[in-house]
């Protein structure tokens, strides 16, 4: 494009050397003046090129060389040995087709130290579409590289809890199957037929007390118990009591009689059990409940 044909907001210029020294000006200005490391260099892919021809002082904060120090040298002078040769391999590929390049590899800078430096490499093309120069925006995302190392290694090391602990509430259900099945076995095996050689001397009223011992027993390997204490239950001790028995079949007068309270007692401790399980129904069975609970 001709400086004939250069408009600025639609409106053709009266002085185009002017707007082409201003636009001149502010590109340099720009370039110059970015924070990012901004490198120009031939189109020369010989014996290691592109050949630097121009740089930014970005570029010299960041690698500690001078201008004078690289231009006419390759990028070379900032490799070093832990440079990925295959990520510098994709780069001269894309560019020699004359594609853009992005990527990151280690570098180093004058001093020897290493960094992570994140290239951006653009051809400049003349009007036949030839590439004549290269434009290399640079910056160093060594931080942003740790910060996302130590967040893998934090995914790493709560995956590998989240999976500790995941083997240790395994073996917690196991342990707590094995203590059931042993309880289970011991009241069975022992305790049960105790009782019942205990209750073959006994009274009517022992008797059946003792018959409600042995519900209780058999609640030890059940659900009931930790269903009827749920925290949003919330039955006290007493409700837990009464609870038990009426599960046991036994009405008011059985559970007052053998508790020494009276009926009255027992059915206001029904009615808030009721109330606490929901149960507004009246024609849901509070033994059924329990038992099907």
């Amino acid at each position: 494009m001709s400086a004939k044909n250069i408009r600025i907001n639609g409106l053709e210029s009266e002085s185009n050397k002017d707007v082409s020294a201003i636009d001149d000006s502010l590109l340099a200005a720009a370039v110059y003046s970015s924070e990012d490391a901004i490198v120009i260099a031939s189109s020369d892919m010989t014996d290691g090129g592109p050949y630097i021809i121009y740089v930014n002082p970005a570029f010299t904060r960041m690698t500690g060389y001078q201008p004078q120090e690289v231009i006419g040298k390759t990028f070379n002078i900032l490799h070093g040995p832990k440079t990925d040769k295959n990520i510098l391999a994709t780069m001269r590929l894309k560019l020699s087709r004359g594609e853009v390049f992005r990527g990151w590899a280690i570098h180093y800078r004058k001093d020897g130290r290493e960094f992570v430096n994140e290239w951006h490499i653009e051809p400049i093309k003349n009007m036949d579409g030839r590439t004549t120069h290269y434009l290399a925006i640079q910056r160093d995302i060594s931080e942003r590289k740790r910060m996302e190392e130590e967040l893998l290694e934090q995914k790493n090391i709560l995956e590998q809890k989240n999976a500790s602990l995941r083997e240790i509430l395994e073996l917690i259900e196991i342990e707590k199957k094995k203590i059931k099945e042993n309880v289970s076995n011991n009241v069975e095996v022992i305790v049960l037929p105790a009782l019942n050689r205990l209750g073959r001397t006994r009274t009517h009223h022992e008797k059946k007390y003792i018959g409600i011992i042995e519900e209780h027993l058999k609640d030890l390997t059940s659900t009931f118990g930790s269903q009827v204490s749920r925290p949003n239950h919330r039955l006290s001790p007493r409700e837990v009591e009464i609870a038990n028995f009426v599960k046991s079949g036994l009405s008011s007068k059985d559970i007052a009689s053998t508790l020494n309270i009276s009926i009255k007692t027992v059915e206001t401790i029904r009615n808030k059990i009721r109330r606490k399980l929901g149960l507004v129904n009246r024609s849901v069975n509070l033994t059924s409940y329990f038992r099907n609970s």
